[in-house]
């Protein structure tokens, strides 16, 4: 019996990994709890993250990757640590003992690769794969990404959005910006504070972001947060009207139409028949944004299609990989330095 497989997806704000049997092994948050008096790792996923803003000056909440890229090393290699922990308290086996695929960015750089490879080999990985995130998306989506038919796959994510056309097993075209919904939980967190003198963390920031819309002009709600106000340091909750957070919802909307745009404009003609056809399939958790797909609909005139698993759609793919190798191109296997 060959070894195992299992598919990872190391995003911006969530480590996704699949088996090839396409159960769900692990999904949490791309975070660490760090002590740093004691040099180490306290927690991962989940319960580091309900620490954020809740600990001593001596711990630090991590999230060592920004849009989609690696921007600790350190702290990743011990985030990875963890969940290869995790992962074999659930499964039995260390990475050492499987096949792994791993997603990365259409267009990820050497040191981009050279960074996630370095980690995994440093555990004793040996037989390592990448594949193109939006490839593995497209697999995971359930679209016929070996036939020579257009498959427009939107990625959206929390460090970047990617929007790749897919036909033939391969990437024809694609095209990334590196700033998605963490950003739009920044921006409503930096105009709270701004405007109400009031400080809210990016987790509260993000659950303010889920009961937005994309066109709250004419449909504006009471949104109830829960902050600390800056003026007497007591905690205070306050209302605000969603359409306040308009001009931010705009410019996250403004970033994924830029890609798609993008992407068509480059698409060969001969597949334009396709696209209007198919349409766009939305991945990743950007797609559960209230009103995206209406809106998308309304500027490119195609049919929008949401993922059945968008926050799964990549992790999925990437661990059915393996089944479908030889009719993939963008796919590659990885050897140490």
């Amino acid at each position: 019996m060959g070894k195992p497989t299992i598919g990872i997806d190391i995003g911006t704000a969530n480590i996704s990994i699949y088996s090839d049997t396409e159960q769900m092994i692990f999904h949490e948050p791309t975070v660490l709890a760090y002590d740093t008096k004691k040099n180490k790792v306290l927690e991962i996923g989940h319960e580091a993250k309900d620490l954020a803003e809740k600990t001593p000056g001596s711990i630090a909440v991590i999230s060592p990757l920004q849009g989609g890229i690696i921007v600790d090393f350190d702290m990743t290699l011990r985030l990875i640590k963890k969940v290869e922990s995790r992962v074999s308290a659930t499964t039995g086996k260390r990475f050492k003992q499987m096949n792994l695929v791993v997603s990365l960015l259409p267009g990820a750089t050497n040191i981009e690769r050279q960074a996630i490879g370095d980690i995994l080999f440093s555990l004793g990985v040996r037989s390592l794969y990448f594949i193109e995130g939006s490839l593995a998306a497209t697999i995971g989506a359930g679209l016929p990404f070996e036939k020579p038919t257009a498959n427009v796959v939107v990625d959206i994510g929390a460090g970047k959005i990617t929007t790749s056309l897919v036909s033939y097993g391969g990437i024809v075209t694609s095209a990334t910006v590196r700033k998605a919904g963490n950003e739009l939980d920044r921006e409503i967190a930096q105009l709270v504070r701004n405007k109400y003198n009031v400080l809210i963390g990016l987790e509260s920031a993000e659950k303010v972001k889920w009961q937005l819309r994309c066109d709250m002009h004419s449909h504006s709600e009471m949104i109830e947060i829960e902050g600390r106000d800056l003026v007497t340091g007591f905690p205070i909750t306050i209302e605000v009207a969603s359409s306040e957070f308009q001009a931010g919802v705009d410019e996250f909307l403004n970033r994924v139409l830029s890609v798609v745009q993008t992407t068509l404009e480059n698409s060969p003609p001969e597949l334009s028949g396709n696209i209007r056809a198919s349409g766009l399939t939305l991945t990743g958790g950007g797609a559960l944004l209230s009103g995206l797909s209406e809106w998308l609909n309304s500027k490119v005139s195609v049919p929008i299609h949401v993922s059945k698993a968008p926050f799964e759609a990549v992790a999925l793919g990437t661990s059915m990989a393996m089944q479908h190798i030889d009719r993939l191109i963008n796919i590659e296997k990885v050897t140490p330095r």
